[in-house]
């Protein structure tokens, strides 16, 4: 039996709530832009605590500063900064980012999507928003939307690492497993060393289509790459069965 790590929790769902699949999310996607608090970030936030003490009036220190908070996990500190430069520049793309980020974090879904459609409102350029919206939407089970935010990303940056692969998890979601499968497979063009991938499309292949040969073929690399992989000892007598089947 296998399993779907959920954004938030990251508690399991069983089988039954979803038929056979299972996806695992990638730490990537559950925490984008976040960093451990070290001094590296400290040493960030004096910088630009400095940079708004000598140019309190222009928009771009606060931003700054509200991402270095944000950066370290001061929530707080980063709407307070975050919310100042929008007060100064209220057509600040960057600032609305943030909020939409730090609002994401917080819990608060809703004010995360409207400041992050407010930021490509104002820069339809700011490639950066569709993709941690497509996670957004995605958290709220909005898996249509989720999939346009990904593929208005994916128009800009085709081989962005982990974005085909998201899009492939929005539309496994959805059943829709012939795209899922075209974007694990996208994915394993940017990194073929990625075992998740490997993973996911071993299962789709078997579980959905019945191609064995295909299943075989991506669940040994999978067990390969990852000696920690997810359920490993389910997959390796999957594999084994797969192998002896007639």
């Amino acid at each position: 039996m296998w399993y779907i790590h959920h954004f938030k929790s990251m508690r399991r769902i069983s089988v039954e709530a979803i038929d056979w699949f299972t996806l695992i999310l990638i730490i990537l996607f559950l925490s984008i832009g976040t960093y451990s608090r070290n001094r590296l970030w400290n040493d960030e936030i004096g910088l630009w605590v400095d940079c708004v003490k000598k140019s309190p009036n222009k928009a771009r220190p606060y931003v700054n500063l509200g991402i270095a908070y944000f950066n370290s996990g001061a929530y707080n500190k980063s709407l307070e900064f975050s919310q100042r430069a929008i007060q100064i520049d209220p057509k600040s793309a960057y600032a609305y980012y943030n909020l939409s980020l730090t609002f994401q974090k917080m819990g608060d879904l809703n004010k995360a999507i409207e400041m992050g459609k407010k930021s490509v409102e104002i820069d339809p350029d700011l490639d950066l928003a569709y993709y941690s919206l497509g996670a957004i939407y995605f958290e709220k089970g909005q898996y249509d939307d989720s999939a346009q935010a990904f593929k208005k990303f994916l128009k800009t940056y085709p081989y962005f690492p982990e974005a085909h692969n998201l899009l492939a998890i929005v539309y496994a979601a959805q059943k829709k497993f012939d795209k899922a499968v075209q974007e694990f497979e996208w994915e394993i063009r940017v990194n073929p060393y990625h075992p998740l991938v490997h993973l996911n499309l071993g299962q789709i292949y078997w579980y959905e289509f019945h191609n064995r040969e295909k299943a075989i073929y991506h669940l040994r690399i999978a067990l390969m790459l990852d000696p920690l992989l997810p359920n490993r000892r389910t997959i390796q007598r999957l594999v084994g069965s797969l192998e002896g089947f007639q």
